[in-house]
């Protein structure tokens, strides 16, 4: 495993030599259809691979040079790191060497190598005009500076200079990823008699093993991992960068298809909307809503692109626009892609995905747009905090941040931590991780604490708010975890306290005006000199001459207090007549004595409405305990 592993893909025009170089410099023969070795031109992708001087292991993908076959170009060519342009001597560029260029450029590939084939054919001053039309064809380009090789595989020339020049630049790439999550877009599906399905594709990421559990996508299916093998060695893991073939257990051919993918489960969810940067070739234009191919990966999939920024796109120019697919797929933010004109079928422009979940929008959101602009080209802990923002007061979640920025847990965790400290968003659980952004948890401690002063300036008499009331005050889709947050964040900052189970401002007290006080004191008064034969609060307030609103809040601060207790909806007693009868239980009966309703009755003279409420009330002091129908002191 301390060998590098990249990808290279050809490119070039129909029978300029692509395979036959390929064939030369590995030995092995990338046209793997009978009818392409039959016909001598590639109708499918095809793979080859080679270990250069350095340690360096290229896997070769072949892909077709025909126009008709265009498709099956841009299933092999989405994965690569570096392209070989293959231009033949004999014919120099052709329209499927500019095309297939373009696309080079359009999915990013910035690194290459231009091989000049079948220089045996032609002088030496043919050759040298054809080197000096590639270098015109490649200024400006990502390539402008790519090396170009004169080489001939019948007499070998050039293909050691070839060689050296891979390696020189693959060695000085980095290795792809390893350890992130797992990706791996299928492009060949097919049965191998006695182990069942193998899938093949090019891993862009992360690693599988042996015994693995994958999904397969679109579908969700899960998937087990049965065998692997990496350029027809058998191996127990396969990393970033390699060609890798997957033999999943249990899972019928029919089940798998060429566009699907082999994720880490749970990392990446199949959409219908895609939100982009679309830039167009500078000789096509594309209309609002237009159908178009979208190219992406090992698929190709009918779409409609709704423009964000304008009507419509003019011929070089770029636009923001939402993709809106005929059928489902995933894909990863910062994913490069095709378009094609659906007919006839031109490549047209191509893009970057910068949103992979969006919802639908329409054209000119200005809150889309901005956000899809301070998208582009945003680092994962910019993405981060962006997504936290625009998820508002839901907040973003482990699994929504996950499929959004295609980041393992670990990786999401240490970002979120660091925003954390920066005061950017606020973590609302670790695990499974909840954040939310600081301006918003701002927005709503305020919210909060504004709520709770009303309450103390409407009833002055109240504690404060329950959490449920303050929950009321919030939006109603706000996650009880996030709520429970900003409470406990507003009580440590002491701008919130708990006083009898309600939440209320640290310097609040409740002080009754003069006229309640008097209601206060004759409510007490009424009560206590009613002994065991109360009246009930509403023929409280006929006595006392006060109606039930101006008397309501005095008379819940007395329960709140202990000062009146309640016992059922009408039978209500003085907080000291009950202290005075369990200070008589207690001194009339020796702890395990029982007693019964009618002893109690006997010398309390009371009846028994009201004896038995008072009996459960000493059950619930534990003054008492009852068995049967006697009562023990405990």
């Amino acid at each position: 495993m301390d060998k590098n592993y990249h990808i290279v893909g050809t490119a070039g025009h129909i029978d300029h030599g692509k395979s036959a170089l390929v064939r030369t410099l590995t030995g092995i023969d990338p046209d793997r259809l009978q009818e392409e070795q039959e016909r001598g031109i590639t109708i499918d992708i095809g793979f080859a691979h080679l270990e250069l001087d350095g340690g360096t292991r290229v896997g070769f993908i072949d892909v077709p040079g025909h126009e008709r076959f265009i498709k099956n170009m841009l299933a092999g060519i989405g994965g690569i790191d570096s392209v070989l342009l293959v231009v033949a001597a004999d014919e120099s560029i052709m329209p499927q060497t500019r095309e297939h260029l373009a696309i080079c450029e359009l999915l990013g590939v910035n690194s290459g190598i231009v091989a000049i084939t079948k220089c045996d054919l032609v002088d030496d001053e043919i050759a040298e005009l054809v080197k000096l039309e590639v270098r015109d064809l490649l200024a400006g380009s990502e390539l402008s500076n790519a090396p170009i090789v004169r080489t001939s595989v019948e007499s070998r020339d050039g293909l050691v200079e070839l060689k050296d020049q891979l390696a020189e630049m693959l060695g000085a790439f980095s290795p792809r990823p390893q350890d992130g999550l797992g990706r791996m877009p299928i492009d060949r599906v097919f049965t191998v008699h006695g182990f069942g399905t193998v899938v093949t594709g090019t891993l862009l990421s992360g690693r599988i093993n042996t015994g693995d559990k994958l999904e397969l996508l679109p579908r969700k299916t899960a998937v087990t991992v049965r065998g692997l093998q990496v350029y027809g060695e058998t191996v127990e893991t396969a990393i970033a960068g390699q060609r890798t073939a997957v033999n999943l257990q249990g899972l019928d051919t029919s089940a798998a298809e060429r566009g699907d993918l082999l994720v880490t489960p749970n990392a990446l969810s199949a959409t219908y909307m895609i939100d982009a940067r679309l830039h167009m070739l500078s000789d096509h234009s594309l209309e609002q809503l237009q159908r178009v191919r979208f190219h992406h990966g090992a698929t190709e999939i009918l779409c409609r692109v709704a423009i964000l920024e304008a009507e419509d796109i003019r011929a070089g120019e770029s636009k923001l626009v939402q993709l809106r697919l005929e059928t489902p797929y995933a894909c990863a933010p910062g994913d490069r892609f095709v378009v094609r004109r659906y007919s006839p079928m031109l490549t047209i422009g191509g893009g970057t995905v910068l949103d992979n979940l969006p919802r639908k929008h329409r054209p000119g959101e200005s809150k889309t747009i901005e956000l899809l602009r301070r998208l582009e080209g945003a680092t994962l802990k910019d993405r981060v905090a962006l997504l936290t923002a625009a998820s508002g007061s839901s907040g973003a979640d482990e699994v929504y941040l996950q499929h959004r920025t295609f980041s393992s847990t670990t990786h999401l965790r240490s970002v979120a931590n660091s925003l954390a400290d920066a005061g950017r968003l606020a973590i609302a659980q670790e695990m499974p991780l909840v954040v939310l952004d600081s301006q918003v948890v701002n927005t709503l401690e305020e919210t909060i604490v504004e709520a709770v002063c009303r309450q103390h300036t409407e009833h002055p008499l109240m504690p404060g708010l329950s959490k449920s009331a303050v929950a009321a005050t919030l939006p109603r889709h706000l996650p009880e975890v996030i709520l429970d947050v900003l409470l406990d964040r507003l009580i440590t900052a002491q701008r919130l306290g708990v006083s009898s189970n309600a939440l209320a401002l640290p310097e609040h007290n409740v002080t009754l005006s003069e006229p309640q006080e008097r209601i206060r004191t004759t409510l007490l008064t009424t009560y206590e000199e009613a002994g065991w034969s109360p009246p009930s609060i509403d023929n409280a307030w006929k006595q006392l001459r006060v109606t039930q609103p101006d008397g309501e809040e005095v008379f819940q601060l007395l329960l709140r207090q202990g000062e009146l207790v309640r016992l059922r909806e009408d039978l209500i007693f003085s907080a000291a007549r009950l202290d005075a009868l369990v200070h008589e239980v207690r001194t009339r009966y020796a702890p395990g004595v029982a007693f019964g309703v009618a002893d109690f009755k006997s010398w309390t003279g009371l009846s028994r409405k009201h004896a038995i409420p008072l009996l459960e009330y000493l059950d619930q002091r534990r003054v008492t305990r009852r068995r049967g129908d006697q009562r023990i002191r405990v």
